[in-house]
């Protein structure tokens, strides 16, 4: 740039000084001794300052050719690169008022994708301005626009879109200043928002029941007390485990199983509010949030669970019948326990419940213990003896005997007649 000055000077001041010299000769104003013999000296130095300015001109037209030729070229890549975008990309120009305060964004220039999502062809966005045009979100983007206009710094972010005004749900919204104006991209991000939240759900949520599993049960129950609390509402925690679910898997199968898992998951879900918060927190277990519920409104759930349980039981869509223990612990304002500890409540009086009902069951089942019925002794039988008849005869005669013996014989005598009766015998 400097050189090409310092030429243009050079040039410029040698030819109005020639200039000034010839016309000061021809008019008189300055003479010389022998004007004829430096006229043709004069000739020649204009000859060769007006070819070294031609030359000087030309060079400068080339190069200003091939500069306007590398910018067009430079402006046309752009132009390409900026249609073929598959991200909608926009020019837009301050609007200033006459103190100079920027009062509006103008559209300059948008590719066809920028077009599209905003359900215009380019042509129709070019000359729109965002606070005049652009009435539902024009006055959020100027206020940004600005912003980033006056510190000079880029905006980067996500946004959520309303399909009635753009042709995305999500969008990564760009805007970087320029010389006098912004440029803006938008790049649809709807399918990775998508996925983003498949995969945060799936992590949320039970693939069996498709309850929340225990990570999505903790992280949405702690916003949910932390709202009740501050609204000064109580809440029920309830604790819930299937009985004999053990026993179910191993004489039925695990398919018997999963499908009374999905029923009672069912019944859980049909039984609490839309509001509640039911999960499964791994197994048999389970767990309710009931908001806006105190102790009674917990027997009230309690109560509903069993009746539906009891029609699940009766209209035998599982093999056998299943039963549920339920413990519950109830969350005033003023509790500051956390998930976790309430947790641990309920599922202690759950536990105590069952320890209880195991202990009742023990009992009634248990028979009355009897005294065992003493058998009646028998006489020992004595074995039949045939006696002949001679011997008979002579014991007959003895036994009359005997009675008379006893009243005139001291009893010294009995032995030998024992020893008789007995060798009779």
């Amino acid at each position: 740039m400097f050189d090409r000055l310092a030429l243009r000077t050079t040039f410029w001041g040698t030819l109005v000084t020639l200039s000034v010299l010839t016309i000061a000769m021809t008019t008189g104003t300055m003479t010389l001794p022998s004007f004829v013999a430096a006229a043709p000296f004069l000739s020649a130095i204009s000859l060769l300052v007006a070819v070294t300015g031609w030359r000087l001109l030309h060079r400068e037209l080339l190069r200003r050719m091939q500069d306007d030729a590398v910018l067009q070229d430079r402006v046309r890549r752009l132009t390409d690169a900026m249609q073929s975008s598959m991200d909608g990309m926009f020019l837009l120009r301050s609007v200033r008022d006459d103190n100079g305060e920027i009062t509006d964004f103008e559209i300059t220039e948008a590719n066809g994708q920028g077009a599209a999502m905003l359900y215009k062809r380019p042509e129709q966005l070019t000359g729109l301005r965002l606070k005049r045009d652009m009435a539902l979100m024009g006055q959020q983007l100027f206020n940004r626009y600005l912003d980033a206009m006056t510190f000079m710094a880029p905006v980067r972010e996500e946004m959520r879109m309303h399909r009635r005004l753009l042709n995305a749900s999500w969008v990564m919204h760009q805007a970087t200043p320029t010389a006098d104006g912004i440029a803006v991209t938008l790049h649809d991000i709807s399918v990775t928002k998508r996925e983003e939240l498949r995969l945060r759900k799936a992590s949320l949520t039970d693939d069996l029941t498709r309850l929340h599993n225990r990570r999505g049960f903790m992280a949405l129950a702690e916003q949910q007390l932390r709202l009740a609390r501050r609204q000064g509402k109580d809440a029920v925690v309830m604790y819930v485990d299937m009985n004999g679910f053990k026993e179910l898997n191993d004489t039925f199968g695990h398919a018997s199983g999963d499908k009374a898992l999905i029923e009672v998951a069912r019944l859980l879900r049909n039984t609490v509010r839309d509001c509640d918060v039911v999960a499964r927190l791994g197994g048999d277990e389970f767990t309710v949030l009931a908001l806006d519920a105190d102790g009674c409104g917990a027997r009230v759930i309690q109560k509903r669970i069993e009746e539906q349980l009891a029609g699940l039981n009766a209209s035998g869509v599982l093999p056998t019948t299943i039963g549920l223990t339920m413990g519950h612990t109830r969350v005033r304002p003023s509790d500051p326990a956390g998930i976790h500890e309430l947790l641990s409540r309920a599922d202690q009086l759950l536990y105590a419940r069952k320890r209880r009902r195991a202990l009742t069951l023990s009992v009634s089942n248990e028979k009355p213990v009897r005294a065992p019925r003493r058998t009646p002794r028998s006489a020992p039988s004595v074995p039949t003896m045939v006696i002949p008849p001679d011997v008979a005869a002579v014991a007959m005669a003895a036994a009359r005997m005997l009675p008379t013996q006893l009243a005139t014989t001291p009893m010294g005598p009995a032995l030998p007649l024992e020893r008789s009766a007995t060798s009779l015998a």
